[in-house]
Formats: structure tokens, C-alpha cells, sequence
């Protein structure tokens, strides 16, 4: 299987005309989110975006050995991290959208009606102050509870971000494959300002919206990329913290925490822990921390460049629906290279990009590693050739790819109805940094996904010094 112009072109076109007409209305009154949102329901919804990420998680996943016992314990210790963290975003009123890897994404928000102008000021406020708290909570888990119950591994360490406003909700997928998705620049820039280990940071809009006390635990550190003020926050004692937490009429107790842990170690022991190779293609909801799989796999990200601006401009009704419209279209092609025209999986949409896996023919690097490359110049050639063309105001709209290959452990962990497709490895977080670096247009690939390359592919890879990876811009016709 390979990717052809005219199969990609009759996909498109088949999708554009079955898709109908997508309402952008605002959310007014309480829903449940994955029930009511879909293809052409989407919502404008007012709200505060949390990223947390665990930010020494690449390392941990370098660190795996042969030991099955490294594998064991970091799925353990992955696995009930997503689970305690879920039930903490519960508690402050907030919804876990999902985990990309290590990074949750969790909303707060509330229906606006015909708010007056004070009652918007106050759920502004409300929203701000729930965010800071679930930074600064997560980050007292973390170092009070949650590492001091797994001190035999490297203790974790968490970075956050946080922005404050309106962005559409939406559903995409295909059948069972279906995930909520939140697109605008609070839902953006609230992962973008992420910085270094231990460091809490929020936007102007968020900072303006805080009460006096919690104002006063922030500190300016300079300007984001829009030119907005951008804020971190302060070290809080624990005693500070619990007093702030009852101020805002929420409960956080650390021995029902150190509780909780305890009881979710003995519920998922090391002992039941497995994972085992996949001599065929590997069936992701079959998945648990009790099954998992290990295997020589590519890694592949294909991230969307300048879609935040082109949402955000996106001012008007009609603009909004064109918006959507054409982010659909590519999503859903994006699935199907991955999917139909070379047999990989698609583990997970991240907002405007995309993860894939290929992990066989098993036991044949070189073959798997061709494979993902040509998956990448299969996007590209769909991008540029089909969507550009049947979707003309996607124009400025460019791919970005990173591919890796290496040992790869895939599981779908987390609390059950929630669970979210996880691969843990080094290979996955090289994969991811070669998208990030690489430009609009590019593919860039590791120096071991490049030496396994047939030779007419290799060709076209040369060294990138900004992108720190080996880099080319390549469609099919090539």
C-alpha cells in the first residue's frame, strides 16, 4: 500500500461533500461535552486551559534498561499518576480533556448566557483562580505525595501552563476513534508557554482576571509570542496553599491523597503488570496496564504549522464554519495516510497534529523505518497536492513531520472511560522534537532513521543544524 493522488483526491472530495453544515454557536447552557459536540456540532466555549507536563519524562523513558522491571514500573507509575492527577481535576470543577504522552490537558469552564457585565468579570475570575490552584495542587502531589510512594525511580518534576478565553470544541474521527479537540489560542498558548522543571506560568489574560491574593503570587517574566504579558508563579508553602484552597470553597487533603496511592499500588501490583511483542498489527482498545505491548516501532508526529492564526482570524460565522470545515478535511486525510495507505496506527490527535506508530513488519528496522518515511511524504503529498488545492484558503497552512525508530512500549492507561493511547520511549520524544524544530514543508528524521534509509531516500536527507535532526522536503512525485 502506498499513497496515490487519486485515492487521496476522491477521499477529500467524498468528505467535503458528505460533511453538511457545521454550527459554531456559543455554549449556553451545561452538556456533556463528548455527547454533544461532533464533526459539525462544535461549540464556542469560554474557558481556562491547563496544560501540566511532566517535564523530566523523556529522560525517565532514556532511562528504561532491559530490565522488565524498568518497563513495569514506569507503566505502573504512569498509570496511576493519570489516574490520581483525573480525580485532583475533578475536585477543582475541571474537565480532563486527555494526556498527550505525559502532558494533561484539562478545561475549566462555564456556560456564558446573557451574562451582565459583573457576572462575566466573576466567572472570569472563578475560572483564573481554579487554574492557578490546579497547578499549584498538581505540583503539591507531585512532591509531597505522589514521588515520596515511588522514591525507588527519579522523582517526577512538572511545568504547567495556563491562558484564559474562547475556543471551539469539537469532535473528530473516525468510528471508534473519536476525540474531543479544543482549537484557538487559549487551548494553544496555553502548551506554548510551558517552560523549564518547576515552573508554573499563565497568561496576562489569566493574570488579569485573578483576585488580589492570588495576584500576588505571580511574577513577571517577560512577554509571550503574541506580545502579551507573561507570568509565573511564586513558591507556595503548604500551609499558604491549603489556607487558598479553602478561600476558594475547594477541599485538598494530603493524607487522603498518600491514601490513595497506596490503595492504587496494591490494586495495580507490579506482578500483573505485562507486555509482550506483536507479530501483527496491534488492536489499540484491546490495550490495559495488565496487556501491553513491545515492539521495534517509527514514531511519527505531523503537526499542522500556523493553524492557531488562521482559527484565530477566523472572526465571522461564515469564516468560523470555512475554518472547521478545512480542519476536519485534513485531520480525517491525515488519519487515513497513516491508517489506510500504510497500515500504521494512529495513537492520538493533539490539538492540530497528529501521532502514528508503525511497528511491522516486525523485526525489520529498515522495512519499518521506509515505511514511516514514505507516510511522511504521503501527508505532505496530501497537504500540498490535494488539500491545498480543493481547499484554497488552507494555502498558507504548511506539515510539519518528525520520525524516529527504536524500542517502543505501547499501553492505554489512565481511569476507565478516559483511558488515553500512550507510547513510552525515547524514540517517541526524539520523534517529537524533530517535528517541533523542523520548518513548514519538512520531514525531519534521526541520524538512526537515516542510516536505515534505501538509498533512494536517503539521498534527499541532509543535516539540519537548526533543526538538529536530518531534514528534507519531499512529496511523492519525488
Amino acid at each position: 500500500m502506498s499513497w496515490e493522488y487519486q485515492k487521496s483526491l476522491k477521499r477529500v472530495q467524498h468528505h467535503l461533500g458528505s460533511m453538511g453544515r457545521i454550527e459554531t454557536t456559543k455554549l449556553t447552557r451545561e452538556a456533556n461535552l463528548e455527547e454533544l459536540l461532533a464533526e459539525t456540532v462544535c461549540r464556542e466555549i469560554y474557558g481556562a486551559h491547563v496544560y501540566v507536563d511532566i517535564s523530566n519524562f523523556a529522560h525517565l523513558a532514556s532511562q528504561i534498561s532491559s530490565d522488565p522491571h524498568d518497563y513495569k514500573r514506569l507503566i505502573q507509575e504512569v498509570h496511576i499518576y493519570q489516574r490520581l492527577v483525573t480525580e485532583i481535576v475533578q475536585r477543582v470543577g475541571g474537565y480532563c480533556v486527555h494526556f498527550q504522552g505525559a502532558k494533561l490537558h484539562a478545561l475549566l469552564y462555564r456556560p456564558l448566557r446573557q451574562h451582565p457585565k459583573l457576572a462575566s468579570v466573576c466567572v472570569s475570575g472563578d475560572l483564573a483562580s481554579r487554574a492557578v490552584l490546579l497547578q499549584l495542587l498538581l505540583q503539591d502531589f507531585v512532591q509531597a505525595v505522589f514521588n515520596p510512594a515511588f522514591s525507588h525511580n527519579e522523582p517526577f518534576t512538572i511545568a504547567g501552563g495556563t491562558d484564559l478565553g474562547n475556543a471551539i470544541g469539537t469532535s473528530d474521527g473516525i468510528k471508534g476513534d473519536r476525540e474531543l479537540l479544543f482549537l484557538g489560542s487559549p487551548a494553544n498558548y496555553a502548551a506554548k508557554i510551558i517552560s523549564s522543571a518547576n515552573r508554573l506560568r499563565l497568561t496576562q489574560a489569566i493574570h488579569t482576571a485573578l483576585p488580589g491574593n492570588l495576584q500576588k503570587l505571580c511574577q513577571q517574566v517577560g512577554k509571550d509570542k503574541r506580545g502579551l504579558d507573561l507570568y509565573q508563579l511564586l513558591p507556595v508553602a503548604s500551609q499558604h496553599l491549603d489556607a487558598l484552597v479553602k478561600s476558594q470553597k475547594l477541599t485538598w487533603r494530603r493524607d487522603e491523597m498518600i491514601k490513595r496511592v497506596k490503595e492504587e499500588q496494591q490494586r495495580f501490583p507490579l506482578s500483573r503488570i505485562v507486555y509482550s511483542s506483536a507479530n501483527t498489527s496491534i488492536d489499540l482498545d484491546s490495550l490495559s496496564i495488565f496487556d501491553n505491548k513491545r515492539v521495534v516501532a517509527a514514531s511519527l508526529f505531523a503537526d499542522v504549522s500556523g493553524f492557531t492564526d488562521y482559527i484565530d482570524t477566523a472572526t465571522t460565522e461564515r469564516k468560523k464554519r470555512s475554518a472547521l470545515r478545512a480542519f476536519h478535511a485534513i485531520r480525517k486525510e491525515m488519519a487515513l495516510v497513516v491508517k489506510e495507505d500504510y497500515k500504521g496506527l494512529r495513537i492520538q490527535y493533539q490539538g492540530d497534529r497528529v501521532q502514528g506508530l508503525f511497528h511491522l513488519p516486525q523485526d525489520n528496522p529498515a522495512a519499518i523505518t521506509a515505511k514511516a518515511v514514505q507516510a511522511a511524504i504521503g501527508l505532505q503529498s496530501s497537504m500540498q497536492h490535494v488539500l491545498h488545492a480543493h481547499l484554497p484558503e488552507t494555502g498558507e497552512l504548511q506539515l510539519k513531520v518528525g520520525v524516529d525508530l527504536g524500542t517502543t512500549l505501547i499501553s492505554r492507561l489512565g481511569i476507565r472511560g478516559q483511558r488515553d493511547r500512550i507510547c513510552l520511549g525515547e524514540t517517541v520524544e526524539r520523534a517529537d522534537m524533530c517535528e517541533e524544530r523542523c520548518e513548514g514543508n519538512q520531514i525531519g528524521i534521526t541520524k538512526h532513521v537515516r542510516d536505515r534509509l534505501p538509498d533512494d531516500l536517503q539521498k534527499y536527507f541532509t543535516y539540519d543544524k537548526k533543526a538538529q535532526c536530518y531534514t528534507a522536503s519531499l512529496v511523492y512525485e519525488k
